[in-house]
This record gives structure tokens, sequence and C-alpha cells, in this order.
């Protein structure tokens, strides 16, 4: 069975631009530099690293050659790779205007990789189509020539560049299911098309329909990056929520097992969302907790996984 790389996400603060329930959503890690991160990544033990596009987007435009020069070189001397950039963005819409700035934004984000030696750029197919109700407005038919021709488009401009574009099935979007995904797949045709597994959705929503093993059997050659977190709830967006490790769904060790029975070798991410539910009292954290030590998350993280088959 194949090793599993582990990488750790880089988040900035307010990583979505709105305020969250009780206030912005914050990380201790949110004003550090990000080529510090990467230092600091390798430190803590992981391979590899994944950053939200924001955190690039942040970077002051006067200022951003040279980032992009300290990040490679912090590359170089921890020898951990730059694993993802998750850019989540506005593929379906009744506003052309929304959805043509949203392919616009990726095509930025896949310059970014390029710039910066990441091979892979994700996203969910914003914005959604059952969460929220867009088919209020468009039909299912709509949509998903919506979907077809943005994600060929993005594949096309990303192709020359040695970038993938990877698809991340998720709730309450149109691809939401692995029938749905491998139809993407068939429709868009393009050699660097691929997909993102986020392990929490995979048990809120995959495995109500279909066993993780037959789940990863059945898209193993398209997984290019996988996001690791724990969740409860039920399949839409929601009603799920991000809870610390052990404490939701999540059966580590079968998806662990799952991704090295088909030979996985790219890298398995740290995603750590929960930080966003805000206030005392987080909305979505059974324990009653907030977490935003990135510090603690990325030992604790790190730790459980390799307990639990991420090894």
């Amino acid at each position: 069975m194949s090793h599993l790389k582990l990488s750790m996400e880089i988040w900035p603060n307010m990583p979505w631009g709105r305020l969250e329930l009780c206030g912005p959503a914050w990380n201790s890690w949110g004003n550090i530099p990000l080529s510090d991160l990467v230092y600091k990544i390798a430190d803590f033990g992981y391979e590899g690293f994944d950053v939200i596009y924001p955190k690039i987007q942040e970077i002051p435009k006067e200022a951003y050659q040279n980032e992009v020069k300290k990040v490679k070189e912090a590359m170089e001397k921890t020898g951990i790779a730059f694993a993802s950039i998750g850019c989540h963005t506005t593929l379906v819409s009744p506003r052309e205007f929304d959805r043509r700035a949203g392919i616009d934004l990726f095509k930025a984000a896949i310059d970014s990789a390029y710039d910066m030696g990441c091979k892979n750029v994700a996203t969910l197919v914003g914005d959604g189509f059952y969460d929220p109700p867009l088919y209020i407005l468009m039909s299912h038919k709509e949509a998903w020539k919506q979907v077809v021709e943005a994600t060929k488009e993005l594949c096309e401009y990303a192709e020359p560049k040695g970038i993938n574009v990877c698809i991340e099935l998720i709730q309450g979007t149109i691809i939401n299911s692995i029938d749905a995904l491998l139809k993407l797949f068939d429709a868009v045709d393009m050699p660097n098309l691929y997909t993102c597994v986020d392990v929490g959705t995979y048990y809120t929503t995959v495995k109500p329909k279909m066993p993780i093993r037959e789940a990863i059997e059945k898209i193993a050659n398209r997984i290019q990056c996988v996001h690791v977190k724990d969740e409860v709830g039920f399949p839409n967006i929601m009603q799920s929520q991000h809870v610390w490790f052990g404490a939701g769904f999540v059966d580590f060790k079968e998806m662990a097992d799952a991704l090295k029975s088909v030979g996985y070798s790219a890298y398995s991410a740290v995603e750590w969302e929960g930080f966003q539910n805000g206030g005392l009292y987080g909305v979505g954290d059974p324990s009653g907790m907030q977490f935003c030590d990135f510090d603690r998350v990325a030992v604790e993280a790190r730790e459980f996984l390799l307990e639990n088959g991420w090894d």
C-alpha cells in the first residue's frame, strides 16, 4: 500500500471576506507571511502545504514578485511541496457577470500556481444549484451547461501552464455525487481535469449513496488532492458542520485504506475550517470551542491522522 503524504492548509483571516455569525473569522497564522509559513509547516513535519487563494490575493501587488521568490526559496530549502491552491469561485449563476468574474478569478489562481510552482488548483462548483437554490431561477440543463463550459475553459487555460483543475464534489452543488463527477469528466474530456476528495463531504454526502471504498475506486485515476477533515450533519451544506478530528462521521482508517488501495500518491491536506465558527461557542463544534491556534492544529491533527492510518 502507498504512503499517504500529509500537507497543511494555510488560511488567511476572513477567508471568504464576510463577517461570520459571531464576528470575523481569524486564525493564529492569519497575519503571518506565506513564505514564513512554509518553514513553519516543514518544522511541524509535513511534506507539503496548501493555500486558500485569498492568502495570495492579499499580497500587495508591489510585493508579489518578491513573495513568489521567497516562497520558492522556502520550498527549495525545506524540501516540501506546494500541493494545491483552493480557489472557491462562481461557475454557476443566473447572473452572467458573476459567473464571468468567477472564471476570471480562477484563471488568476492558475497564474499564481504557475508562478509559485504549484500543480493543482481546486474549486467546488460555486454558487451551488441546490444550496443556494438556484434551481428557482435556472434549469438543471442550463446549470449543467454552465459547469461543463466553465470547466472546459479553465482546463484549456491551465493545460499549457502544466496546471491541473480539480473539481471538488460537495453538498448543495450540481456535482454532489460520484455519478455527476464521472459525467463531468466525460463531458469536459480534458487530460488535466481531476477531482479533490473532501473527506468530510464523502461521509455526509457520498456514503449514503455508496460505500467509500467503491466511490474511491470509481475515481481512482482522477484524484489529485485530498482535504482531510471531520464533519457531521445531513447531505446539505447548511446542515453540515465541521468538527474536530474524531468528533464526526468520518472513519479515517477506512478512508486511508481506500486511498492506499488505489495507489493514491499526491497530498492529503489538513483542512481545519472550524475556526470560522466564531464567538465563544462555535456554531458547528459540539465541544463548544472554536479552535484558532494553528500551532496546536498542526501538531494535533498530524498526531491524530498518523494514529488513524494516515502514514
